[in-house]
């Protein structure tokens, strides 16, 4: 009996220490996932901020922009579908970071490719403004990813979609701030430019 009761504990500590080596592996991956699949979505949102810094309006420009700007659009979607397979409440949560994302990105791109490229240095310092109202969907994000990478995160995961509807039910639709439309009129002023 003592022989047998040794040899279920030796078994089960060896179990247990394999399950803490797998779930150290998964964390480590999922982890550099995430990490990558954030940093995407904040190349999507500089990507008014390259546009307006382009080197020249020509056709090789457009050209090398357009590339880069499909580039991350590929990520974007290779992400959003890595982070669904992985986890429904992450993907979720990720798809309604983007979603938030975009709805300002589309009108900050079309006002850089609106504006003049930097011919100087002074129109480089403050000359672009372009805002993104998603940190709600970032926090809630977040919280998904690092709840994800706990052992006990698929328990977590329905509390997870809760807040999720809860933050697309309370969601108001985003207009920009009086004082976000008074730093973008006082930098994009030309009397702003001959001061800097």
């Amino acid at each position: 009996m003592a022989t047998l009761l040794a040899a279920l504990t030796t078994a089960l500590v060896a179990l247990m220490g394999y399950w803490i080596n797998q779930h150290a592996k998964r964390r480590e991956q999922k982890s550099r996932m995430y990490a990558e699949a954030l940093q995407v979505i904040h190349s999507y949102e500089d990507l008014p901020y390259l546009i307006r810094c382009r080197p020249a309006s020509d056709p090789a420009t457009r050209a090398a922009l357009a590339q880069q700007i499909s580039d991350v659009f590929t990520k974007i979607n290779l992400h959003q579908n890595l982070l669904l397979m992985d986890s429904h409440a992450v993907g979720e949560a990720y798809a309604d970071l983007f979603q938030q994302t975009r709805r300002h990105a589309g009108p900050h791109r079309l006002e850089a490719w609106n504006t003049p490229p930097v011919a100087t240095d002074s129109d480089m310092s403050g000359r672009a403004y372009f805002p993104y109202d998603n940190q709600p969907e970032q926090e809630l994000c977040l919280l998904a990813m690092r709840r994800e990478l706990t052992p006990w995160g698929w328990l977590l995961r329905p509390h997870t979609h809760r807040q999720i509807r809860l933050l697309r039910h309370r969601r108001t639709p985003w207009s920009e701030p009086d004082f976000m439309r008074e730093t973008r009129a006082r930098l994009l002023s030309p009397r702003s430019g001959a001061n800097d």
